[in-house]
């Protein structure tokens, strides 16, 4: 299919891809050769969109856009295969070429070969390498670790838990970056969370899946409150070599650290489980803890539209999206929230996602909300959507955090909470 997308002449639709190659081991400058494949837009897309489908499982994560560069690199890198026929079916002599794709030339044979190749490339064979991001609210008293991912204390990124290849020199755990031969700046992280994944993008989703998790573990009065500190983000990929790349935090500013201990380990063993499942519900679980994680933010009117995205993920019906929630979180929120209740702060979702209110506290049905039930649509939105997660996904495995200082609360004030 891809051969059948590249050509020896230059058109209007087509793409110029210039490149050096030589046999594998030998220096493309020395004793290499130039060549040109002109991609036709219309097949190349279309070799891209069945790659998507039918190969590696990390494609599919990717843009269409990234997928094509994958596969014009991997002929570029593999050209040494067909090379030769390339050169004899572009020329036709006195300087011309021959327009034709390079299916109509290339021998079955070499086809074949070029087949056996891309079958045990990444682009079928799934990749693993390990991505490592540095955690500074989270903490790990117990660590965990499984075939997916860790958390680790911060002198836990060890040799035993890092891909072959590397050795004690390249390492230094209990800084970011965590590499032994670095001279910027370093900075030291409360923990590690490892994701072993197909590519860096695949890692950011299985990590947004993972800390959605986490940020379900907060008592509700502590999740969404936040410090001014200063965090910093970033992560380091371990892939026969060593890099890395700066970026926002992983988690907001907590007030209140988050500390992974044995008694997450079972909930841990559930997400783990269910983070590689190919069933349709296990995925969209994941999904729902992605937007969970999305909606960790400080700003309410940023979170509030999210946190409908993670309910309609484990819950949402394409026929009767509202009523399928309603009937499902009923149950799970007890009969304080009844079915005019969720009516009313489901009805919300119109305003804040199809442009009646782009501020959700411009809606004229917040005001109704407060009005009818004396509490904030906004917080009622957290709390429902963390108890459903909690108990869809995790069952009895998961347990919310007590508040920090519920008993110093408790002795000035005699509430519970």
């Amino acid at each position: 299919m891809t051969l059948d997308a590249m050509f020896c002449q230059r058109a209007p639709d087509r793409r110029q891809h210039s490149f050096m190659y030589n046999k594998p081991g030998g220096h493309p400058f020395v004793g290499g050769a130039g060549f040109e494949v002109n991609y036709e837009d219309r097949g190349l897309l279309k070799a891209a969109l069945f790659m998507r489908r039918n190969a590696a499982p990390h494609l599919g994560s990717l843009s269409v856009s990234h997928v094509q560069r994958v596969l014009t690199d991997f002929i570029s890198n593999n050209f040494w295969i067909i090379g030769n026929e390339a050169w004899d079916g572009c020329l036709l002599g006195a300087g011309q070429t021959r327009d034709a794709p390079f299916s109509e030339f290339v021998s079955t044979t070499t086809k074949q070969r070029l087949a056996e190749t891309i079958a045990v490339s990444d682009l079928f064979v799934e990749p693993r390498q390990l991505v490592a991001f540095p955690l500074v609210t989270v903490g790990v008293e117990e660590e965990f670790e499984c075939p997916t991912f860790f958390f680790v204390k911060p002198d836990g990124l060890k040799l035993s838990r890092v891909p072959p290849g590397y050795n004690d020199a390249d390492l230094q755990s209990d800084s970011f970056p965590p590499f032994g031969r670095w001279d910027g700046i370093r900075r030291a992280p409360l923990s590690w969370l490892g994701v072993w994944a197909g590519t860096p993008e695949v890692a950011k989703r299985h990590r947004a899946a993972i800390l959605g998790a986490v940020a379900l573990l907060p008592h509700p009065m502590e999740r969404y409150l936040f410090s001014g500190r200063t965090l910093f983000g970033g992560l380091c990929t371990f892939a026969g070599s060593l890099s890395m790349t700066s970026g926002d935090p992983h988690t907001p500013a907590l007030s209140e650290d988050v500390v992974i201990g044995k008694t997450d380990h079972g909930w841990l063993a559930v997400l783990a489980a269910k983070l590689v499942s190919p069933t349709k519900v296990d995925k969209r679980q994941m999904r729902a803890l992605e937007y969970f994680y999305r909606a960790w933010v400080p700003d309410t009117t940023r979170r509030f539209p999210t946190l409908f995205g993670a309910l309609d993920a484990i819950y949402g019906d394409a026929g009767k999206a509202t009523q399928s929630v309603i009937e499902a979180v009923g149950p799970v929120m007890g009969f304080a929230y009844d079915y005019d209740r969720l009516k009313l702060l489901l009805g919300l979702r119109a305003s804040v996602i199809h442009g009646g209110a782009p501020n959700v506290y411009e809606s004229s049905d917040y005001h109704k909300y407060y009005e009818r039930y004396e509490e904030d649509a906004t917080r009622d939105l957290e709390l429902i959507v963390a108890r459903c997660l909690q108990t869809v996904i995790f069952g009895s495995a998961m347990r919310e955090r007590s508040h920090t200082h519920a008993a110093l609360i408790k002795q000035h004030t005699g509430r519970d909470i």
